[in-house]
Order: structure tokens, then C-alpha cells, then sequence
């Protein structure tokens, strides 16, 4: 589908906006740990909503040799280090497009990243797969769609994500997209594309 359609951009959060390696601070253990994600295990079922950050704390401890708390507040503490694209976040800071976050995230997310950065003050609607239950970016998008009064065709969205299989997957359902892969690569973009559409 052609962007010219587009009327709302959709964001991706990890390594769209930021470098979402901001949890993965402590070494190779908790490496070890957030690669399950990927593959059904904890991580999964944290970013599901299957269980809190307090369940999921309390399931690491049989891999990493912290209390419960401590990796609790481990982690709130790395919130307070993301590194955010500085355009491309500048750019979701000021965009003037109707615009959303559709992401795959844990009750974390919305509970501490959200307040402590005002992403919800930069965008109409923050749609989380802790929330929904789901980690079908496609499902995502269309709830932001309807949450922002946009249902009527997937055209309307815009996904700028990192991971090409998202992208083509929302392309393929009449949605348009961008993969994101670098902050001056998507410099570009912006100045090349969504601002002349917006002209």
C-alpha cells in the first residue's frame, strides 16, 4: 500500500526509538534471560500480561543471584537509562501527525516507562501486548487505528518498526510501513517523505 494514504504513524518502541538494550545492563546472565522472549518462555508471557513484573522478578531469581526486589528494582532503575534515538525521537516528540505506540511490552512499560519519559503526551493512544494478550504486531496496529477513530482501513496507518517481518506483514493487510534501521537513515526519510505528505 502506498504511504501517500497513510494519515497516522504507528511506532514501534525497541530499537525503533530507543536502543532497547537498556535492560540488559548486568551482564551476560541477564542476556541469557531476556533472549527467551523469542522463544515462548518467561519473557514472552511477561510482555503477554501472564505475569506482572513482580511474577517475572520472582521467576528470574532462579537464574540470576539477586532477591526478587533486587532485580524488581534493578530494572526500574535501567528505565531511567534509555537511549533514545535523538532524531528520530525528536521527531515523535514533534511529529504533527496523529500518531500511536504499538508494542510488544510488559506491564513495565506502561507502568514506569510511559509516566517517566511522557510518551503518552507525544502520541493519542499507547497500545501494549501486556494489555491486549496478544504479540501480533498486525492486532496492534488495528486497535490503535479504531482507538483513534481510523478504523475504516488499514491504509490509514503508517508502522515504522525495526523488524522488516512486522512491516510486510502490516503492508500485506493494506497497511503502509517503514523499517526503521538507523536514526539518520530515517532523518532522511522524514524530511524526504512524510513531510511532503503533509504539505
Amino acid at each position: 500500500m502506498s504511504v501517500s494514504s497513510a494519515k497516522c504513524l504507528l511506532w514501534d518502541f525497541g530499537d525503533t526509538l530507543c536502543d532497547e538494550r537498556f535492560i540488559w545492563s548486568s551482564g551476560p546472565e541477564w542476556m541469557a534471560v531476556y533472549e527467551t522472549f523469542d522463544d515462548g518462555g518467561i519473557g514472552s508471557q511477561w510482555s503477554l500480561g501472564e505475569l506482572s513484573t513482580a511474577e517475572f522478578s520472582s521467576a528470574l531469581t532462579a537464574h540470576i543471584p539477586l532477591s526478587a526486589a533486587e532485580i524488581d528494582a534493578h530494572m526500574r532503575a535501567c528505565c531511567n537509562n534509555i537511549r533514545f534515538y535523538q532524531k528520530t525521537f525528536e521527531y515523535f516528540l514533534n511529529n504533527p501527525w496523529p500518531q500511536a505506540i504499538v508494542t510488544v511490552n510488559p506491564d513495565l512499560f506502561s507502568q514506569v516507562i510511559v509516566p517517566l519519559w511522557k510518551l503518552d503526551e507525544a502520541c493519542d493512544v499507547i497500545v501494549t501486548s501486556w494489555e491486549e494478550g496478544t504479540e501480533d504486531k498486525n492486532i496492534l496496529c488495528r486497535l490503535a487505528l479504531e482507538r483513534m477513530d481510523m478504523d475504516e482501513d488499514n491504509a490509514a496507518g503508517l508502522l515504522i518498526d525495526n523488524k522488516a517481518t512486522n512491516v510486510d506483514r502490516w503492508i500485506s493487510v493494506g497497511g503502509a510501513g517503514y523499517v526503521y534501521t538507523d536514526d539518520a537513515s530515517f532523518d532522511r526519510y522524514q524530511e524526504n517523505t512524510l513531510q511532503a505528505l503533509r504539505r
